[in-house]
């Protein structure tokens, strides 16, 4: 199977629409040129199968095949929130999301997030997670695109972006009258749910407040992971493992279909 290489869209210059012949730039021609790709190997670039035209310092030209084999792709759109963790926990967080079917990651800064960012610092950040989110995509074969959003702080903004999913998932510790997961499951899988978001705080926890505001959101179900205290990395990756064992039918669609 030809390798695959994740180019940003700016970086990706079209040219001729009838020979579909386009040129890349950035750290991926660095890294084609160390793998001694030449002039006539087949590569996979984003989605799409290319040829190598012409190989320069800085760029190089591609023409487009085909379309590449979808692989690792989830059935479900899974969006998850997650604060801003120290170190690397967060690059933890990141790659172990995209391997278990997460499309999107959107991180966030909450009022116990230890983690304290200015906004040139919020930029670097994200663009360190998309490039763990590529590598991880490699890895583990997903030929789909898992889109770091920007930084955002937990206010109205975040709150306001819960209301575009069929249901969102919040794991929160302190909730008395929450529900079990198995039941919250249960429900998604006979609504048939396909656009779902999980909500996983910082070290500290969620503040009474905060936790309020995300659970007046009609679209929430607050959960237990269980009655033991998990760090937010494990209850991070508890979540995501259950939500797409239950729910990414995948692989069982693709079997239907043949």
């Amino acid at each position: 199977m030809a390798r695959r290489f994740i180019v940003d869209n700016q970086d990706i210059k079209y040219f001729s629409k009838e020979e579909n012949i386009i040129e890349i730039k950035g750290k991926e021609v660095k890294h084609i040129q160390v793998l001694r790709h030449d002039v006539g190997d087949v590569i996979i670039v984003n989605e799409y199968v290319c040829k190598i035209l012409r190989m320069h310092n800085t760029y190089i030209e591609l023409q487009v095949l085909s379309n590449a084999k979808k692989q690792g792709e989830p059935s479900i759109d899974l969006t998850f929130f997650v604060s801003v963790l120290k170190g690397d926990k967060m690059d933890l967080v990141i790659q172990k999301s995209v391997e278990l079917g997460v499309k999107n990651i959107v991180p966030f800064i909450s009022k116990n997030t230890v983690v304290r960012l200015d906004e040139k610092g919020k930029c670097k950040k994200r663009d360190k997670y998309q490039i763990i989110a590529n590598e991880a995509c490699k890895q583990c074969g997903r030929t789909d695109m898992v889109n770091v959003l920007d930084i955002i702080n937990l206010d109205l903004s975040l709150l306001d972006m819960l209301s575009e999913f069929d249901i969102c998932i919040f794991a929160y510790e302190n909730e008395k009258n929450k529900n079990s997961l198995h039941e919250v499951m249960e429900v998604a899988k006979k609504k048939n749910y396909k656009k779902i978001a999980m909500i996983i705080g910082p070290e500290g926890g969620f503040t009474q407040d905060e936790a309020s505001d995300i659970k007046s959101n009609d679209k929430c179900e607050c959960v237990s992971l269980g009655s033991r205290i998990l760090r937010a990395e494990t209850a991070a990756i508890n979540l995501m493992s259950v939500v797409m064992y239950e729910l990414d039918n995948g692989e069982v669609e693709k079997n239907n279909k043949r």
